[in-house]
């Protein structure tokens, strides 16, 4: 089976980007990583199904939360341009923040970085705009050099970058911004204190090694 013949074929057919095949211990039977989320096909891609694949044999291991998880690790390994980094010293997590063009204004983001950055979490900044059309803009305009967006964004290959983050967005299934992908693959939407944060990525730590023991 050509997993790039299925990712056309699909793509081609649903007009959605397809940005990772897989097998699943079903014969015959793929999941497709896309924009809108898991699917599943047959390898010619004349049948999709979307739903949830449990693994009854492994404590109904939930398989499609585990695929999106992959998905959005891919996404972040595959990314060419180096993101701005607030590194934390005694490193605990790291998360990636997709923020939008009002997000660096709200919430006193700065300073809920600086937070974060002394509880131990390092942040991969990735602004998002609404629009590719003015990555130009964001970059080079005088009128938005005062703007608390411009901190965040790359000092080289700026216009470049910011149109790659919106598909890195899309990509990883961030639909709400602001928006933190954990070094795992979790996704937490919206804007969170850095106590509910430091609290939200403990726990999915504590998830994990819980699911690894009773494996």
């Amino acid at each position: 089976m050509d997993t790039q013949v299925l990712k056309q074929t699909i793509s081609a057919r649903l007009g959605v980007p397809i940005y990772l095949v897989e097998k699943t211990p079903i014969a015959g039977l793929y999941m497709l990583g896309t924009s809108q989320g898991v699917l599943y096909s047959d390898a010619k891609g004349d049948y999709v199904v979307q739903g949830v694949m449990l693994d009854m044999t492994r404590d109904m291991k939930n398989l499609t939360i585990s695929g999106i998880r992959e998905q959005r690790r891919l996404g972040l390994a595959q990314v060419t341009h180096a993101p701005v980094v607030l590194k934390a010293h005694n490193e605990r997590h790291r998360v990636a923040l997709f923020l939008g063009e009002r997000d660096a204004a709200r919430h006193k983001l700065s300073t809920a970085l600086k937070r974060l950055q002394a509880s131990g979490v390092s942040v991969e900044l990735y602004p998002v705009i609404d629009h590719a059309e003015r990555a130009t803009d964001w970059c080079s305009d005088p009128l938005l050099q005062n703007d608390p967006l411009k901190a965040y964004l790359p000092q080289t290959a700026c216009s470049e970058t910011l149109i790659q983050n919106i598909g890195l967005s899309q990509w990883l299934g961030v639909k709400v911004l602001p928006a933190w992908v954990s070094s795992d693959g979790d996704l937490v939407r919206g804007y969170q204190s850095p106590e509910q944060l430091l609290k939200i990525l403990d726990n999915f730590d504590a998830s994990a090694h819980s699911s690894s023991s009773a494996s």
